[in-house]
């Protein structure tokens, strides 16, 4: 199975109908778009996890924040670095394009939160309602 299609039957939306030219169509605007950030996390040359974000301007200004869309590593693969990785990317690209803030929201199990907060927390990050964001 591939990522996308992993990340798809772990996710709440998992009985919606998974499409795969829809999936390429997105990845394409992730890589191609220069608002939008992609990264897929190699190991051993297989796809064990990616992440998606995007430049936002505030509603009330026409400052900048980066917003994670997606993100996702094999659960297998969890307990490695691969999402420091990304995120840590993420971040970099973000603040290079002039991002404020990066906000993250996990959409994840009681069990998988707390594994996210103890990672979000390594990276300088805060808990912010329902998100987690870092200044840039």
């Amino acid at each position: 199975m591939n990522v996308s299609r992993e990340h798809h039957a772990e996710s709440d939306w998992s009985e919606v109908e998974y499409d795969d030219e829809k999936v390429a169509r997105y990845i394409d605007t992730a890589t191609n778009d220069p608002n939008h950030f992609g990264i897929v996390a190699l190991k051993d040359e297989e796809r064990i996890g990616f992440m998606v974000g995007r430049l936002l301007e505030y509603n009330f200004s026409r400052e900048k924040f980066a917003r994670e869309l997606e993100l996702y590593v094999e659960p297998t693969k969890r307990n490695g670095t691969a999402g420091i990785f990304m995120m840590r990317k993420f971040m970099d690209w973000a603040k290079i394009n002039g991002a404020r803030e990066a906000y993250f929201e996990p959409r994840l199990s009681d069990n998988e939160i707390k594994k996210f907060d103890a990672m979000a927390k390594r990276l300088g990050m805060e808990h912010f309602a329902n998100a987690y964001r870092r200044k840039l």
